[in-house]
């Protein structure tokens, strides 16, 4: 496995940019628009980050990080490695290229593991 992105929500997405953009030098390498929601990838010295920008973001529930991603090979290997340790998760989500699934740790802190969508 190898380090994926840092997912943080944002409330207000054209000030998070100007903030990424023109204090931490960030450059932008996508930018989704959807019905419910704005994604866009950054990368930030060697970090991806994204940021996720909903409607309805009003405050911080969970913090600034929204989750930590891991790139995975094998989305369906670490489901069955999580149900093996009883560990929950969601269930699978099919985004652009990708599926995903998230997860929680003990803290509760929120993990995604990504992977290819196979053709």
């Amino acid at each position: 496995m190898k380090f994926g992105h840092i997912g943080i929500k944002v409330l207000d997405m054209e000030r998070s940019l100007d903030f990424y953009k023109n204090i931490l030098e960030a450059k932008i390498l996508k930018d989704h628009s959807y019905p419910r929601s704005r994604i866009v990838f950054l990368e930030v010295g060697g970090t991806i980050i994204e940021l996720i920008g909903k409607k309805k973001n009003r405050e911080r529930e969970m913090g600034p990080i929204e989750h930590i991603a891991f790139k995975v090979d094998s989305l369906e290997e670490k489901m069955e490695m999580l149900t093996e340790r009883g560990i929950e998760f969601s269930d699978v989500k099919v985004v652009g290229s990708a599926k995903l699934i998230f997860f929680l740790g003990p803290d509760n802190e929120r993990f995604e593991f990504v992977a290819r969508v196979e053709k």
